[in-house]
């Protein structure tokens, strides 16, 4: 086969990181789903046809180019190969509605995507080839033999301080935002958590997020850049935490990332096995995306104690490229607490009040985050780049990335107090939903909880609190249950921290990028409003006809 001609040793990038493990050990097994299994040789084989693909069309070093793909090895082909020509990827999932994916196209402007035709008809992205925004689809499946004739194609070694992806994330005006992040960044990442770790080439790590999901970067390039092995989880066993365990048993997972309510479903199903029941194969457990409740590890650590494997906690945020702190858990903390650690040598976390001054210890401050890892900014928006990715007032020509969320520092360790945004207020009272929350979980029937906001009305004020549930095994009733955590809030909190409703479910419902789906608990709660407002007009109409009745016969 032939490859891309270029010196790719004389400037460290995630592409170099990978070639090294190329050349130290090609027959390794590099990457893996349901129907293929790739060497290093093999994938950057692949790797380099599909850059070789892609320059023949046109696509530059500089260039924006889409991943349009379900979980398969070819987005990991399809990243390397965008890399390894020095362009940067725009990871797209095919779950997304076509809103959503027709904006971060026009966002993004790709010079090409890389797609399947029946995604590309989905999404009526036309005919492989060019579509209405002038820019080509690639075929992921056809460009193995597409290429066979083709001839060398010489490139320039990628520079670190280009950008190497574009996320999208929820924007407060409901568009997504694009956050650009160089090589450089997540080579800092790489060098700062590795480094924590005894990550070993006969690792064997999950790619369990979507591409979409800048957690994936640290999927990805943890196993990559270490020489281990990456198994991509099918999406149908990603959501069924019964099948998640079978596979990490049966793929010998030994390093896995999950968001904490991702995970809560493996503690349930763990809990559930008996002590003759084979033991996963994980050395650490990674928790990121989302705070941690430390009460549901409480049955983990009856089954697996003394730190086998080791649980950490990384808060993190996009900007400053998937992760900020670490903190190796242990069973004896304070389970009211949502400690975070320290942060990551490449970055320095302050904590600065609305004056921009630091707090002191034991006070809650705002996060500001200063390092290499700082993301460049978001597409297409100086302004809101200039909002987020302030001047630092300690460190001149420096930049910090304000953060939204709320910490203190006790010692050398933060303890996250959510989002900034998050405290609510409702009837003129400013409230932390997870007080709330550590109250509701605390009751002897409550599994988990999550607090949030009710349903705008038509003015658009929130005007209540909805508590979200999942309960362990019981006989009670839900209204008797209701009536419980009413008094067992009202035993601990103020009367305005009494939330409006308690929605119960089976399990929290997530996101494609594991995160609790609030949009999905406001529908499921609505929907119980509507049943329960046609059952109360039901009722009055029987009282009205019964009425009528009685009113004629008294004629």
């Amino acid at each position: 086969m032939k490859q891309l001609k270029g010196d790719f040793d004389s400037i460290a990038s995630l592409f170099t990181r990978f070639a090294r493990h190329v050349e130290l050990q090609p027959n390794n097994v590099a990457v893996s789903d349901e129907h293929t299994t790739l060497t290093y040789s093999e994938l950057a084989q692949r790797a380099t046809l599909k850059a070789n693909n892609l320059r023949l069309r046109g696509v530059k070093p500089g260039d924006n180019v889409g991943i349009l793909l379900n979980r398969s090895v070819q987005q990991v082909v399809s990243v390397i190969a965008i890399l390894q020509l020095g362009a940067c990827y725009v990871p797209i999932d095919p779950d997304y509605p076509s809103e959503r994916v027709n904006w971060i196209l026009d966002t993004a402007q790709p010079s090409a995507i890389i797609t399947t035709q029946d995604i590309a008809t989905r999404f009526a992205l036309y005919d492989m080839g060019h579509d209405k925004r002038h820019l080509h689809l690639v075929s992921a499946e056809h460009i193995d033999t597409e290429l066979q004739l083709q001839s060398d194609v010489s490139i320039e070694p990628v520079r670190p301080n280009c950008p190497a992806y574009i996320i999208f994330t929820s924007g407060s005006t409901g568009k997504p935002k694009g956050v650009a992040v160089g090589h450089e960044q997540v080579l800092a990442l790489l060098d700062s958590a590795l480094a924590k770790m005894d990550a070993r080439a006969g690792d064997v790590w999950t790619l369990f997020h979507s591409l979409a999901f800048d957690f994936s970067v640290w999927e990805l390039w943890g196993a990559l850049s270490t020489g281990a092995r990456l198994e991509i989880v099918p999406k149908s066993i990603a959501w069924s935490a019964s099948a998640f365990s079978d596979f990490l048993i049966d793929k010998g997972i030994t390093i896995l990332n999950q968001t904490p309510s991702a995970f809560y479903g493996l503690i349930d199903v763990q809990g559930s096995l008996d002590n003759t029941a084979e033991p996963l194969p994980l050395r650490y457990v990674i928790f990121g995306g989302e705070a941690l409740n430390l009460d549901r590890l409480k049955s983990w650590w009856a089954k697996y104690p003394k730190g086998q494997p080791e649980l950490v906690n990384m808060y993190g945020i996009t900007e400053t490229t998937v992760h900020v702190t670490w903190l190796t858990l242990h069973e004896n903390m304070d389970a009211l607490q949502s400690p975070i650690g320290i942060g990551l040598e490449s970055l320095e976390v302050i904590l600065l009040n609305d004056n921009l001054e630091q707090v002191q210890e034991g006070e809650v401050g705002e996060i500001y985050v200063a390092g290499e890892q700082l993301a460049y900014g978001y597409l297409g928006r100086a302004d809101l780049t200039a909002t987020r990715f302030v001047a630092s007032p300690f460190h001149h020509g420096k930049r910090l990335y304000r953060s939204g969320d709320l910490a203190m520092r006790q010692g050398s360790n933060l303890y996250y107090f959510g989002r900034a945004d998050r405290q609510l207020k409702i009837r003129g009272f400013r409230i932390e939903p997870a007080e709330i929350e550590a109250v509701l979980i605390s009751h002897k029937s409550v599994a988990d909880a999550f607090v949030i906001p009710t349903p705008a009305n038509k003015n658009g004020l929130v005007e209540g609190l909805l508590a979200v549930l999942t309960t362990k095994e019981t006989d009670i009733s839900s209204q008797a249950l209701k009536a419980q955590l009413k008094s067992h809030i009202a035993e601990q909190l103020p009367a305005h921290y009494l939330p409006t409703d308690f929605l119960f479910v089976s399990e929290l419902p997530l996101t494609i990028n594991g995160k609790l789906d609030i949009a999905l608990l406001h529908k499921k709660w609505l929907s119980t409003q509507n049943m329960h407002g046609t059952k109360l007009q039901q009722r009055m109409q029987l009282l009205n006809a019964r009425k009528q009745q009685l009113n004629n016969a008294d004629v």
